[in-house]
């Protein structure tokens, strides 16, 4: 699989009914930015998508649904001096997870989960 950058997830917990960001740096994935629009009946909606292919060679990784990708290595922490949307803020290509698709067929090389966000 070819890459082009790193990434830094940043996984959601729930602590004592807080969230917990966990940061984790991922090294070699393929970003995939994706522009497009929706037309409905009210008018032109953005519909500006993310992908994001991590190959199973990164090691034993866990993805959801409300967890964070931000492109590149990121050092920040979130938590109660640096919250999620000061991430958002501070980084343009930070996403929310949306959804994860493991995509274990062919050879070991191929194996990779496919993560949609925006």
């Amino acid at each position: 699989m070819r890459t082009n950058t790193d990434c830094t997830l940043y996984a959601k917990t729930i602590v004592n009914g807080a969230e917990v960001y966990t940061r984790s740096v991922i090294l070699a994935v393929m970003w995939e930015n994706r522009k497009a629009a929706n037309v409905i009946r009210s008018g032109p909606i953005e519909a500006d998508a993310v992908r994001v292919f991590i190959p199973f060679a990164r090691g034993a990784l866990s993805f959801k649904a409300g967890d964070v990708l931000v492109k590149g290595v990121v050092t920040d922490t979130v938590g109660t001096g640096f919250t999620l949307s000061a991430l958002k803020a501070k980084y343009a290509n930070a996403v929310t997870v949306r959804s994860v698709d493991t995509m274990d067929y062919g050879s070991p090389a191929l194996q990779h989960w496919q993560i949609g966000a925006s």
